[in-house]
């Protein structure tokens, strides 16, 4: 079996670390602790909790969770806080470390997803799914509590990172080819962004939103087409990748981004490259061709010298890694688009 190059091995690694950190920001885990801790400290002390019984919470595990001066709601899901906010199901879950599949199961609630990402309503859950992904979340939380004992709120807030990251693991084998090119979006973008030379952008509903209406923090995934100071502009799709056009809308650059763990899939990936670049020359064949790699094998080496539609080539781990070789490939997109002269990159 052939040795994965070096590259290869990094760059998996660091995908794998960017596409955790946005999926945990996009999903809305990072302020997820904050706002139900926000609610019980308001809301929480007017709950009733003399029936927790019937919510299948354990004498042993409440007396825990008082001595250890931890709100209830912190710890305990309450019929009422779930049915007026049935996103939080994804809180309780998490703490309860129990996966989506899994509390559909054991509470026979089959749309938990859609509960948890806000498709539902507050108010619009039944009387019978209320209660019983009260009393299975309860039930599980009792007997963690009752055998941890010095439960607090920061292994409580540990607790759901655990379960957002098993969640997130999941998906990330299928999710690699799509985080390399995240990144490097992300990183034009970015760059362009700070140097003051984006004055629009326009996202994936096609709606329009002034650069004073946008923030780095905010959804960059979101974004469709960047629209520059001079008139250029540049979208994001697929094959190619990354196009750019001229204030003519006329072609002037375009970029694929080929990311995986496999170098035996490369030769697999260029072909469907080769056909991206082959139609854009046949109409503009000025156009920069640009090919962002996981690794470039001999063999691939060879074979993009023998097409020669390829006429600028770089490697996702060197571009992330070094600060001059990001400088250097935003600096030749700042150039394909007019923004820099070619000469001084």
């Amino acid at each position: 079996m052939p040795k994965v190059p070096e590259s290869v091995t990094k760059e998996s690694y660091l995908l794998k670390s960017t596409f955790f950190y946005n999926r945990l920001r996009t999903e809305g885990y990072f302020g997820l602790f904050v706002q139900v801790k926000k609610h019980a400290k308001i809301e929480g002390p007017k709950l009733g909790w003399r029936d927790r019984t019937l919510f299948h919470i354990s004498d042993e595990a409440w007396e825990i969770v008082e001595k250890n001066d931890i709100m209830p709601m912190l710890v305990f899901v309450h019929p009422k806080v779930l049915q007026l906010n049935p996103h939080f199901l994804k809180y309780y879950r998490s703490i309860a470390m129990i996966p989506q599949k899994g509390l559909k199961a054991i509470s026979g609630v089959s749309n938990v997803e859609g509960i948890e990402d806000g498709k539902v309503e507050s108010g619009r859950l039944s009387h019978g799914q209320v209660e019983r992904l009260v009393q299975t979340i309860n039930e599980t939380m009792s007997t963690v509590i009752s055998l941890a004992l010095d439960i607090n709120e920061k292994k409580l807030e540990g607790m759901m990172y655990a379960t957002a990251g098993t969640k997130i693991d999941g998906s990330w084998r299928n999710s690699i080819g799509a985080e390399g090119e995240r990144v490097i979006r992300t990183i034009i973008f970015h760059e362009l962004f700070v140097h003051s030379e984006v004055t629009s952008v326009i996202d994936k509903d096609n709606h329009i939103h002034s650069v004073s209406e946008w923030d780095l923090g905010d959804d960059f995934d979101c974004i469709k087409v960047i629209n520059l100071v001079n008139g250029y502009s540049i979208l994001f799709s697929s094959e190619p990748d990354v196009t750019m056009y001229d204030g003519n809308g006329a072609i002037v650059g375009v970029i694929e981004i080929k990311s995986g763990l496999d170098p035996a899939g490369a030769l697999e990936r260029l072909g469907a490259m080769f056909k991206s670049f082959e139609n854009t020359l046949a109409e503009y064949p000025n156009a920069v061709t640009i090919l962002v790699a996981s690794c470039i094998t001999d063999e691939v080496e060879s074979r993009l010298g023998a097409s020669m539609l390829v006429r600028q080539k770089y490697i996702t781990t060197n571009i992330t890694s070094s600060e001059h070789e990001k400088r250097k490939f935003v600096n030749k997109i700042r150039a394909i688009v007019k923004l820099i002269n070619a000469n001084n990159k």
